[in-house]
């Protein structure tokens, strides 16, 4: 249980509130969510991936989705810049391929080059995924510490499968997290 903790000041401010980020992140992780992989290419045609929990539909006239990444993350500015991504919503047997990709690494990409298929867009994603999206970055928002992507969709697929969930800093499927929600 969190204690209530206010983030305003009374003129309407928001606190520098270091001490309170890691209780915010808490009850924010309380909020179970879908788990997906992005991927990119650089302008040097470097494959970046990223698994990501972030992700949203926005419309369906035009077929908007969006995620987020962090200004400080390594791959930020590639993200931002290259136009396009693709995101696959994972299924329960992708848990190692999220928590790998969810890690740095040098090349990513190499221990799961089986796994992963060139969608119509040339850029990798995931084979078997839940939902594969292929997207063309419609805008991007700088908002506090992180940047919204709002990609156009151009492509999809889905499929039915046990979805890969995260709540509270883990990762699994729904029987998994039961105990830990109970």
């Amino acid at each position: 249980m969190y204690s209530w903790i206010s983030l305003d000041t009374p003129a309407g401010l928001a606190p520098a509130f270091t001490s309170n980020a890691r209780a915010l992140r808490a009850a924010l992780g309380r909020y179970a969510t879908g788990v997906c992989l992005v991927t990119t290419l650089g302008a040097d045609g470097k494959r970046e991936g990223m698994t990501i929990n972030s992700f949203a539909s926005v419309s369906l006239d035009p077929p908007l989705v969006l995620w987020s990444i962090s200004n400080t993350a390594r791959s930020a500015d590639v993200f931002v810049g290259s136009g396009r991504f693709n995101i696959s919503v994972l299924g329960a047997a992708h848990k190692e391929l999220a928590l790998h990709f969810a890690r740095p690494a040098a090349d990513k990409f190499e221990r799961y080059a089986a796994d992963l298929i060139i969608g119509d867009n040339g850029l990798p994603r995931v084979r078997g995924a839940l939902a594969a999206y292929e997207c063309s970055t419609y805008s991007c928002h700088v908002e506090g510490d992180h940047t919204v992507l709002i990609g156009r969709v151009g492509h999809f697929e889905g499929e039915e499968n046990e979805p890969l969930l995260f709540h509270a800093g883990r990762l699994g499927t729904l029987a998994d997290l039961l105990p830990a929600a109970a």
